[in-house]
């Protein structure tokens, strides 16, 4: 699993990058069959391995408004989407959903053995929502907000889409929309902790490894602790490193 986190991670990574950024490094990645989407503000990569299909989603821009405005709309909706979900999230993708499927039914499939969806951030979420609309094998995500409520969390359990949903200590983006507003998460929780392991740990555990991220920060005089924890840089490099740890 780790060995894929990291690809993924990577490759939400790159996904920040230009067009031409994007090409250069996935070619040095050997990826050649790759797909870009762009719609109002949503930007997207769809990739075509030998036995994979990956669909990787840009994260928030702060300096674009409409990533802005998508992270506030919070209402819950039912869209294409099994259950209710996030409002603005729902219409971030729909802007570039269909675009992708046609690109899909181009494709020759007949050797791709499992669909991975992938993001960081707002990317994380959108991801979220593709893997529910094609039942996806398998979604990596990195940051990722709260995407839906109860009633989507128990559609996604339901379809059996492996999630693997990292959170990396403090992360602020994890912590919305709040859980008052009856939004859930939905995946197998893998935690990177203070000293960056990827560990179990229960409520209370996590409490006080949160804490002590907050105090490192305040000591090396980083009062942006939650914002730092956030950067897919941060995740891909302490995911990698466990990787080549284990």
């Amino acid at each position: 699993m780790l060995r894929t986190a990291t690809r993924m991670a990577l490759l939400s990574k790159i996904v920040y990058d230009d067009y031409d950024s994007i090409n250069s490094k996935l070619l040095k990645l050997g990826i050649k069959d790759w797909f870009w989407f762009d719609n109002e503000g949503t930007q997207a990569i769809l990739i075509k391995t030998d036995k994979e299909l990956i669909i990787c989603f840009r994260g928030t821009e702060p300096t674009q408004m409409a990533d802005v405005l998508s992270d506030l709309k919070a209402w819950p909706k039912r869209s294409q989407e099994k259950g209710l979900v996030h409002f603005g999230f729902a219409q971030a993708l729909d802007r570039v959903y269909d675009k992708i499927m046609e690109q899909i039914q181009r494709l020759d499939m007949s050797k791709i053995e499992k669909t991975i969806c992938t993001g960081h951030s707002l990317g994380a979420a959108l991801a979220t929502l593709m893997a529910s609309r094609i039942d996806a094998e398998e979604l990596y995500t990195y940051g990722s907000p709260r995407v839906g409520t109860r009633s989507f969390v128990k559609e996604m359990n339901n379809d059996l889409i492996k999630h693997y949903r990292f959170v990396n200590n403090n992360d602020i983006v994890t912590a919305v929309p709040l859980a008052l507003m009856m939004y859930r998460h939905h995946g197998e929780l893998c935690y990177i902790n203070h000293y960056g392991n990827i560990r179990k740990m229960t409520f209370w555990q996590r409490v006080k490894d949160k804490l002590r991220g907050r105090r490192a920060a305040w000591r090396n005089k980083q009062p942006f602790d939650g914002v730092r924890d956030h950067d897919i840089g941060a995740y891909f490099e302490k995911i990698k490193n466990v990787s080549l740890s284990s």
